[in-house]
C-alpha cells in the first residue's frame, strides 16, 4: 500500500470511529458530557446528612438509586466487595463495622443503604485510610433524574429553560418531549471509604475552604441542563457552593 493509499485508509477508519462514537451517545450507551463538583463541609459528620439531602430531591427517582461497590477489579452492585477488603485486614479489629455492613447490605431501600454505609464508616475513618489507595475502594451511589413527563409541571418547564440554554437543541426537544434518553439523566455520587473526608481535591483544584475540610464529590453523566438545575437546588436548600473538580464545566 502507498502512502497515499494508507492516509486514505486511515482517514476512512477514523471517519467510521466517529460515527460510531456518534452513533454510540445517541443510542443511550455513552454520556453526553461527564462533571464532576464538589462543595466542602464543616465536618465530616454532615456527609450522611448532605448525601440524604441531595438524593431526596423531589425531581430525582427513588428507583434509580443503586449501590455499586467497586474494590480493585472487581464490582458489584452490592457491599460485598467492601465487606471482603475490611474483612482481610487482619491488624485491625473490624468485627464490629463487619457486623454493621452486613446488615446494612440488607436494607432494601438504597438511599437509606447509603446514608447508614457513611455512617458505619465514620468511627473507623482513621484505622481504614490509606489515601495512597483512596481510588481502589469505592461506593459509587447511582441517581438520576426522573423521565421529564414525571416532573411537576413547575420541575420540567424550570430544567427544560436550562436544557435549552446549556444543552444542544436536538437534546432540548428530546427532553420536552417527556422521555429522553436515560443516559441524559443519571450521575452518582462517590464515597471513598479509604479517605472519607475525601481532601485530596484541595491539592489539585482551588475549593474556597480551609484545606481539611471534607468534600462531598457530586459526578454527573448528563446534560448540562440538569445538572445545573441538581446543584441550584443543592446550594438553596443548603447554602452550599459547589466548585469544579474534574471532568467538563458547567
Amino acid at each position: 500500500m502507498n502512502n497515499i493509499a494508507m492516509v486514505v485508509a486511515i482517514l476512512f477508519a477514523a471517519l467510521i470511529a466517529a460515527f460510531a462514537l456518534r452513533r454510540l451517545k445517541g443510542g443511550g450507551i455513552f454520556p453526553p458530557h461527564e462533571f464532576a463538583y464538589g462543595t466542602p463541609l464543616k465536618d465530616i459528620e454532615d456527609l450522611a446528612k448532605q448525601i440524604d439531602t441531595f438524593l431526596s430531591l423531589d425531581v430525582l427517582d427513588p428507583a434509580a438509586i443503586q449501590i455499586q461497590t467497586f474494590v480493585g477489579n472487581r464490582s458489584e452492585k452490592s457491599l460485598d466487595p467492601l465487606l471482603k477488603y475490611v474483612s482481610a485486614q487482619k491488624n485491625q479489629n473490624f468485627a464490629p463495622l463487619i457486623s454493621a455492613l452486613k446488615g446494612i447490605d440488607l436494607l432494601p431501600d438504597q438511599k437509606e443503604k447509603a446514608i447508614q454505609l457513611v455512617s458505619a464508616l465514620l468511627p473507623y475513618k482513621d484505622l481504614l485510610r490509606d489515601e495512597s489507595g483512596q481510588d481502589s475502594v469505592i461506593t459509587f451511589v447511582h441517581y438520576g433524574l426522573k423521565q421529564p413527563s414525571n416532573l411537576s409541571q413547575q420541575a420540567k418547564a424550570d430544567v427544560g429553560n436550562l436544557v435549552k440554554q446549556l444543552d444542544s437543541t436536538k437534546q432540548s426537544a428530546e427532553f420536552d418531549s417527556g422521555k429522553c434518553p436515560k443516559n441524559y439523566l443519571f450521575g452518582n455520587i462517590n464515597i471513598y471509604p479509604l479517605a472519607l473526608e475525601n481532601t485530596n481535591w484541595h491539592r489539585v483544584v482551588e475549593i474556597n475552604a480551609p484545606k481539611d475540610s471534607p468534600v462531598l464529590e457530586i459526578r454527573f453523566m448528563g446534560l448540562k441542563g440538569i445538572f445545573r438545575y441538581l446543584l441550584d437546588q443543592m446550594a438553596a436548600r443548603t447554602g452550599d457552593s459547589f466548585a469544579h473538580l474534574d471532568g467538563e464545566s458547567l
